[in-house]
């Protein structure tokens, strides 16, 4: 990823890593240079992987320049295509935090040209604007590839209709998930006069994850004169302003912030009902893994979110993640939250007959079959 030292997008191709590594392949792995290493970069180095950090683009006339410098003995190589080209590597795989990123690495799409390489598309945007050269540019990438990975069903058709291709390359793969060790986890008790612990797992990035939609929709009277408290997981940069909206809002001692909980049993023995209120997103583990626990939900349809939820049955889907649309979903599940309980039983047993249960090894076997 460009825009953070890790994230969801990152754990297929790190434990992939993981894995390769543990049954004899070498492995490079090339990443942007954050001042700090993060932990799963550290475990991949500890465990024999080569490191190849390359400088995290700034759009500034000194970066530039500075960049421009360095790579005149190379004769304007880039780190990472000199770092390909001593490891000699019999295939490659490129996780995209998105699904064009490598519109914008030209040297390391045209340096791919000479070895297998599989693609991973982590995430899509509808509606995207692109000029026809760009698109071509993307179908000529996609072809190329010896297989183009997305995250849901959902994804691979809205790219498909945005490109104007099949992509008959592509095929729909999971994430690695965070399950505690004993699945499904107890629903907590939800009497009468409970205070229902509503939670949002993600990171505090409001383009995406829309945190700031679901506070605008609690604020409005019916669900002030309601008993219910949020549960914010995770961190991010736009925690402040998620901080001033609650002000705003009026919603002080009704949230509270958790950070990241490595333990996920801690967080799905203490919530009632999950709510992803993403504006866009592809494959939105905590869906697969509240669904796996046992918690019913509440998703604006996003990404994998009819894959993994039956609407009514384990859950309740909104067709977007605006306040018109999270308030009406809200009120359904709440006038129905005696089932939620049963709900949650439900979509546990449902989600089990999806569940890969080896991602990294299934992707892993589809790597060595390229190379």
């Amino acid at each position: 990823m460009y825009d953070a030292p890790w994230g969801g997008s990152e754990v297929l191709w790190a434990q992939t890593a993981a894995r390769a590594l543990a049954e004899g392949h070498q492995v490079l792995v090339i990443t942007n240079a954050w001042p700090e290493l993060p932990p799963p970069l550290q475990a991949l180095a500890a465990a024999g992987a080569t490191l190849c950090r390359r400088p995290r683009y700034e759009p500034t006339l000194r970066f530039r320049t500075r960049s421009w410098l360095a790579r005149l003995p190379r004769k304007g190589r880039l780190p990472e295509i000199d770092a390909l080209r001593h490891f000699k590597p019999q295939v490659v795989l490129v996780s995209q935090g998105g699904w064009n990123d490598l519109l914008f690495h030209q040297q390391l799409a045209t340096w791919l040209q000479s070895v297998p390489f599989l693609l991973i598309c982590h995430n899509y945007h509808d509606p995207v604007r692109q000029g026809e050269a760009q698109r071509q540019r993307m179908i000529t990438l996609y072809e190329q590839a010896r297989e183009v990975l997305m995250i849901s069903d959902l994804q691979q058709q809205v790219i498909r209709r945005q490109l104007a291709a099949p992509i008959q390359n592509a095929r729909v793969v999971q994430n690695p998930l965070n399950l505690p060790a004993n699945w499904p986890v107890p629903y907590p008790p939800l009497a009468a006069d409970t205070v229902v612990q509503l939670a949002v797992v993600g990171s505090f990035d409001t383009d995406r994850k829309g945190q700031d939609v679901l506070l605008d929709t609690l604020c409005q009277p019916q669900w002030l004169a309601r008993a219910w408290h949020l549960n914010l997981y995770g961190r991010g940069p736009d925690q402040r302003y998620l901080e001033r909206l609650i002000e705003f809002c009026h919603l002080q001692g009704r949230v509270t912030w958790h950070g990241h909980v490595a333990d996920s049993n801690v967080l799905w023995a203490t919530t009632h009902l999950l709510i992803l209120p993403s504006r866009i997103e592809s494959g939105p583990m905590v869906v697969q893994e509240a669904a796996l626990c046992g918690r019913p939900m509440v998703a604006a349809d996003v990404g994998l979110v009819r894959d993994w939820v039956q609407d009514e049955v384990t859950g309740f889907i909104a067709d977007m993640a605006s306040v018109s649309s999270l308030s009406r979903s809200l009120e359904r599940a709440w006038a129905r939250r005696s089932e939620w309980g049963r709900m949650g039983q439900a979509g546990s047993a449902w989600a089990s007959e999806k569940m890969l249960t080896d991602p990294a090894g299934d992707l892993l076997q589809h790597l060595v079959a390229a190379g």
